[in-house]
C-alpha cells in the first residue's frame, strides 16, 4: 500500500496537486490538517481513498482532530500536532503513541519535514505543500507491504 501523506496546504490547491503528481502512483491519500478540505477538492482528479483530520486552522468543522486507521495490519495515528507541542519535540506524541499502541504517527503543523523512530514507533511529518519553513514544499510517501514492512520517503518540489 502506497500512501501519499500531505499536510498544511492552506488553500493552495495547485501546490497540493503538484505534490500528489510528484508522488506519482499511490493507493491512498492522508491529509493532516490545515485546510483538509483542499484534499477533498483535489481528490476529484485522483479518485483515491482519503483520510483527513482537522488542524489548528480548520475552524468550525465537524471533523476529528485525530484518528487511528489501520493499513496492512499497521495502526497509524493521524494528528495535526498543535495539541502535542511538536514545535519543541515529539515527546507528547510518543507518549500518545504508546498509549494507543500504534506503529506509526503521521503529523504536521510545523511545516518542516521530519522522520524519526522512537522505539518501535515511526514518526513522519511530510512538511507543508504550500508554506514550507524548511526550504521547498514537500510531502511524504509511506509504503507498507503485505508483510507489514514499512518504508518512508520524502519528496520536494517547486511551484512553477
Amino acid at each position: 500500500m502506497k500512501i501519499a501523506v500531505v499536510s498544511d496546504s492552506h488553500g493552495n490547491l495547485y501546490s497540493l496537486d503538484r505534490a500528489l503528481s510528484k508522488i506519482g502512483e499511490f493507493d491512498m491519500i492522508v491529509h493532516l490538517g490545515d485546510h483538509f478540505n483542499d484534499i477533498i477538492k483535489v481528490n476529484e482528479k485522483y479518485k483515491k481513498p482519503i483520510e483527513y483530520i482537522c488542524g489548528n486552522n480548520d475552524y468550525g468543522k465537524d471533523v476529528k482532530y485525530e484518528k487511528i486507521i489501520e493499513v496492512c495490519g499497521k495502526k497509524i495515528l493521524l494528528v495535526h500536532g498543535h495539541r502535542y507541542d511538536v514545535y519543541y519535540n515529539i515527546l507528547k506524541l510518543y507518549l500518545k503513541a504508546l498509549e494507543e499502541k500504534v506503529d506509526v504517527v503521521l503529523y504536521g503543523h510545523t511545516h518542516v519535514q521530519r522522520i524519526d523512530r522512537e522505539g518501535e514507533v515511526l514518526f513522519v511529518n511530510p512538511g507543508s505543500t504550500s508554506r514550507p519553513r524548511d526550504g521547498m514544499p514537500g510531502a511524504a510517501i509511506l509504503n507498507i507491504d503485505e508483510d507489514g514492512e514499512m518504508e518512508v520517503n520524502t519528496i520536494r518540489f517547486t511551484i512553477e
